[in-house]
């Protein structure tokens, strides 16, 4: 089945200014024209990816103004589908990857193998090509999901990934200045202790709680025991996906910060060992003598 591409504009930012086609004479010099611009350039064209999680989406944005966007749920794994993805957002906005001036993607936490794909996606797309490459926190996409919300109610931004093992991947944010803005580091949980760390703090004492991510509906159920129900609150499940989108909005504002990190360097953040690396932890103690098991 083909991709189904939501491509925003046509044109060029000059024109799109005033609601038009780029048409020759629009007093945009040709440098304005020209896509993945570097430092210096006034336009910077973002190739965006997440595979942290079951969906898998790809953006392309000129500066923070998207130009198409592909998401799929479908099942297949998303070294099957991401790919065909980036193809299909350069291709129905004409551009090519050597047209790219900043790769991003989402590097954890989240599925070790989804994960991993998508930074190996964008390092091989990257190779060679002197272009930045800046890594994305998950739970930082997904807060961008209910900065809006937020901003309104004077909620807690509180992603939450299923991490199994009733764990949760999370980190807390809140809005200001129209911006999420982080309140903790990255943390792998149990959703009880998120709850009770909640309901605990005096800061966070009687703010809503604005749950989104794949772990969003568990965790409802779990903090619903420990917090008043009326201060917890499911996004809907629309918003409970990563947007590539916001994975370009973020890489963007890190860019704009300073930060300049090569393909080489991009590297996965997983917060704590695979199931199959634990596992074999756990097996090897049980058969260690008992001596050493006592260490």
């Amino acid at each position: 089945m083909p991709l189904r591409v939501e491509r925003e504009y046509p044109g060029c930012p000059a024109c799109r200014a005033r609601g038009s086609a780029h048409r020759k004479g629009c007093g945009a010099s040709g440098s304005a024209h020209s896509v993945g611009m570097r430092e210096g350039g006034s336009h910077m064209l973002i190739l965006a990816l997440d595979s942290a999680a079951l969906s898998g989406s790809v953006a392309l944005c000129e500066d923070g103004v998207l130009i198409a966007e592909c998401t799929v749920c479908t099942g297949h794994t998303h070294s099957e589908t991401l790919l065909p993805m980036v193809e299909a957002v350069l291709r129905a906005a004409g551009r090519q990857v050597g047209d790219i001036g900043l790769f991003a993607c989402t590097v954890g936490p989240g599925s070790f193998t989804g994960v991993r794909i998508g930074a190996a996606t964008v390092k091989g797309l990257a190779f060679g090509r002197g272009v930045p490459c800046i890594g994305v926190s998950t739970p930082e996409a997904l807060a961008e999901n209910g900065v809006q919300l937020a901003a309104a109610t004077g909620g807690l931004l509180c992603p939450v990934m299923n991490a199994r093992r009733e764990q949760v991947f999370n980190a807390l944010f809140e809005v200001r200045d129209g911006q999420a803005c982080r309140l903790c580091a990255d943390r792998a949980l149990p959703m009880v202790e998120l709850g009770h760390g909640l309901a605990e703090d005096p800061a966070y004492a009687g703010r809503p709680v604005l749950l989104t991510g794949d772990g969003a509906a568990m965790t409802a159920q779990v903090l619903a025991g420990i917090l008043p129900a009326e201060c917890v609150i499911c996004l809907p499940e629309r918003d409970s996906r990563v947007s590539a989108y916001h994975v370009a909005q973020c890489a963007l504002r890190a860019y704009r910060a300073g930060v300049r990190t090569t393909d080489a360097e991009l590297t996965p953040v997983y917060l704590r060992m695979s199931q199959a690396e634990r596992t074999r932890t756990e097996k090897l103690a049980q058969n260690a003598p008992e001596s050493e098991r006592n260490e």
